[in-house]
């Protein structure tokens, strides 16, 4: 009977063990939605480029940022924009984002978040063309790019995460302030989904849309993007490289797209 006592001990010992090691080690890392916030951690640096295309106004933008944490749930970041129009031979800035908020942990709502951006491109000349140009085929986040535009949005964030995929979903409001034109209120919803390869290696796929309804005399009601992404995690972060594709009807006239990579390092 002891031996029988003792192989079951070390049978239960053994399965305890288990159970905490390896779904540590088989469970993927926390992947960021391409095209929404991102909620997987409070620090973190973020080098983030695009070719954007449309007829006749080809840019290159290049976006640094980071984030810190302040306290155990919040996290303050920002980030400094800055473009090269192709057409326009000009280098412009684009408007200065500053976000804040909050990561709930293990939570249904992963995020809740202010966004501020602060016009510093001008209204007039080749630097404004390039920024126009750089803002046209963002629908995900156009406010970094917009000319001459001041803006603050607020975004909740909901998240399901499995073992093998996850998925994300994203609400915001958001108000413009141009020169000589009225305010404007934007909404925004996007949806996202991924799923895990292998442990370093993600393919993901976002939807964007804007509702311009609330904009007297917009061209449209709403616009669109496709965003997919491949995403590989190195020991300190994640790259990853996208696609954005304008699926309505305006941007596919003007051949827009965006290709782009970012690079997040804890």
């Amino acid at each position: 009977m002891s031996h029988y006592a003792t192989s079951a001990v070390l049978l239960l010992v053994s399965s305890a063990a288990y159970a905490e090691v390896v779904p540590e080690e088989v469970r993927a890392p926390d992947v960021d939605a391409i095209g929404l916030l991102a909620t997987a951690r409070h620090r973190e640096l973020v080098l983030d480029g695009a070719y954007e295309h449309a007829d006749g106004s080809d840019a290159i933008a290049l976006v640094p940022g980071a984030r810190i944490a302040a306290g155990e749930l919040w996290f303050l970041e920002g980030a400094l924009p800055l473009g090269y129009g192709l057409h326009a031979h000009a280098l412009a800035l684009g408007n200065v984002t500053v976000t804040g908020g909050v990561l709930p942990s293990d939570q249904r709502l992963v995020a809740i978040a202010l966004r501020i951006s602060a016009a510093t491109s001008p209204a007039l000349g080749n630097g404004m063309t390039t920024v126009a140009a750089l803002a046209a085929p963002r629908i995900a986040d156009p406010e970094l790019f917009l000319p001459h535009t001041t803006s603050a949005e607020i975004v909740a964030d909901w998240r399901w995460r499995g073992d093998h995929s996850w998925v994300q979903a994203e609400a915001g409001i958001a108000g413009w302030w141009q020169p000589a034109t009225p305010f404007e209120t934007v909404l925004r919803a996007s949806i996202a989904g991924g799923v895990h390869v292998e442990r370093r290696l993600d393919l993901t796929a976002s939807f964007v849309t804007r509702s311009f309804v609330f904009v007297s005399g917009a061209p449209e009601g709403f616009v669109h993007t496709l965003i997919l992404g491949l995403v590989t995690h190195i020991a300190r972060g994640e790259i990853s490289f996208r696609l954005e594709v304008p699926v309505d009807d305006s941007a596919r006239a003007h051949d827009r797209f965006v290709a782009g990579f970012e690079l997040r390092g804890r």
